[in-house]
């Protein structure tokens, strides 16, 4: 799902400019930061109780397992690769197949499989987890002729998950000795806004999309952008600093007073793009997987 098609004559974006400046002005004070030692920037709408620190602790989680960083237990920043399966089921609708991979990873360690769906506890479901020098996760210790192989029909590692559209599923590769863990994230319906080289991302973060994710990525390095946030007719604003690959990561609270369902409007504006993405909230997600 994509909103790409932008209107962008001179007009529009004077007029959008103008409402970034106005939104700015009225409701900048909404966004936040939780008390935590790493800050999870997030914003909500007015008229709302301020979430709980168990919420924002969810989501700072959620929101470190989703970046690439390096750990005491991945000190190289080694991230999981799905890879698409095409096969006639999932051309016929059917939920779609990936196989996985843990390139850089060590093949002499045994692994166990974790899956984290939004709302549930982590859940191994894969155990004596092995990898070829590929980095392909393997359901036994791969034969000589699998050692290099990029795919491994029968033998390998396939994850079917089901899911709705912008439901994240999160995965960890756990080395059985604890010294080596290393995650990865996939989106089989992902919501993304695009503009140019610019793209956002709605994420849903919670059951009941009662939270959310704003994924922007492809922006300039260290660069600020400005958010605009809109829910029933309710608007927030808020301003965020992308990293040094031009990435950044927030949360938002949708609901509005009066409103159980509704729909939420991310714009983001940059010096050369104004990517937007809609996502409905209140709406009842269940992700499962084998």
């Amino acid at each position: 799902m994509r909103e790409t098609g932008l209107m962008r004559p001179v007009l529009y974006r004077a007029l959008l400019l103008f409402f970034f400046a106005l939104v700015a002005c009225t409701a900048a004070s909404r966004a936040q930061r939780s008390s935590s030692a790493e800050k999870v920037t997030y914003t909500s709408f007015p008229g709302e109780a301020a979430p709980r620190t168990s919420r924002l602790d969810t989501l700072l989680q959620q929101i470190r397992w989703d970046t690439r960083r390096a750990g005491d237990q991945n000190p190289d920043g080694l991230r999981l690769r799905f890879e698409m399966i095409r096969t006639p089921e999932s051309d016929a609708g059917e939920p779609a197949q990936y196989r996985v991979f843990a390139e850089g990873a060590p093949e002499n360690k045994v692994y166990s499989l974790g899956v984290w769906f939004i709302g549930k506890e982590l859940l191994y479901r894969h155990e004596n987890v092995y990898l070829n020098t590929q980095g392909l996760l393997m359901r036994h210790k791969p034969t000589p002729e699998q050692e290099t192989a990029m795919k491994a029909p029968g033998d390998e590692v396939v994850l079917i998950p089901e899911t709705a559209s912008a439901e994240p599923v999160r995965y960890v590769l756990l080395s059985i000795d604890n010294q080596l863990s290393i995650q990865g994230t996939l989106v089989p319906h992902p919501v993304v806004g695009q503009d140019q080289e610019c793209t956002l991302e709605a994420r849903i973060a919670e059951p009941g999309t009662t939270a959310v994710l704003i994924v922007a990525d492809g922006f300039p390095a260290d660069a600020r952008l400005s958010l605009v946030l809109e829910s029933e007719g309710s608007a927030a604003h808020l301003d965020v600093t992308t990293d040094e690959n031009g990435h950044a990561e927030v949360a938002d609270f949708p609901a509005v007073p009066g409103k159980s369902q509704g729909s939420l409007l991310i714009t983001a504006e940059a010096s050369d793009c104004l990517p937007s993405v809609r996502l409905p909230w209140g709406v009842a997600t269940s992700a499962k997987a084998p």
